[in-house]
């Protein structure tokens, strides 16, 4: 039995046992309320963007959890959330979903840009200010949304600066190689997944990658949302595009 069949068959032996009449209702209650508790603290946003984005558990993120331990986004998952993941679609065992504006998407379809994610002509990319490392590149909707974001933030003495931009299929391979090896301490998506293939993301660096507490940060929490970006909730520095 591979690892996330056995995880699923220990949850669904957990929730039986949960249900039998010997469980007292206020147990069964308290982790009703657990579980309401633990959905936003996956994703701080999903509270209150449901309509723009969502975060769902990946099948490695629910065996770290079930296991007691986890990325940021799972760290600390109880009991309850570990009994609703079977039954509750926020925790299905599926890859991030991200919703866009509808222009936004109307964009990617017109261009087949996630159909060529990561190889991308450079045509179908405008140069970008702030790069830290030279001149990045984005999809014409995200650079514009950017080169405004940087102007608000510049009048208010943050100084944005992306160390990556559009990543080709190659250099997300790599990466994602690396990642494997215990090379990036960050999570790294397979060439072909990630929003920096299609364009559309952006990681924010002050000479570091920068974290909660960053002048950065704390402008971008207040402000990217008017500018049509938004976070992720298990990377500070990984900003995306996604429409206003």
């Amino acid at each position: 039995m591979s690892g996330i069949n056995e995880i699923q068959a220990r949850i669904q032996e957990i929730q039986h046992r949960v249900a039998a009449p010997a469980v007292p209702g206020r147990f069964r209650a308290v982790l009703d309320t657990q579980l309401e508790q633990e959905a936003p603290r996956l994703d701080p946003e999903m509270g209150r963007k449901a309509d723009t984005e969502s975060w769902v558990v990946t099948p490695q993120a629910t065996t770290a959890s079930a296991h007691g331990v986890g990325s940021s986004a799972t760290q600390g998952v109880t009991l309850g959330v570990m009994l609703g993941i079977n039954s509750n679609p926020i925790f299905a065992p599926r890859s991030r979903t991200v919703t866009r504006s509808a222009d936004l998407r109307e964009y990617l379809t017109v261009n087949g840009i996630e159909a060529r994610n990561g190889r991308l002509d450079r045509s179908d990319l405008t140069p970008v200010s702030g790069g830290w490392n030279g001149t990045g590149y984005l999809l014409p909707p995200a650079a514009a949304g950017w080169e405004e974001m940087r102007s608000a933030a510049a009048a208010d003495g943050i100084d944005l600066r992306a160390i990556d931009t559009y990543r080709s299929w190659d250099v997300q391979e790599g990466a994602y190689h690396a990642h494997l090896r215990g090379e990036k301490a960050a999570n790294v998506l397979p060439p072909g997944e990630s929003e920096h293939g299609n364009g559309l993301a952006v990681d924010i660096t002050n000479g570091h990658l920068v974290g909660v507490g960053d002048p950065e940060y704390t402008w971008l929490r207040t402000n990217a949302s008017r500018f049509g970006w938004y976070p992720i909730s298990n990377e500070s520095w990984h900003w995306e595009f996604r429409g206003i």
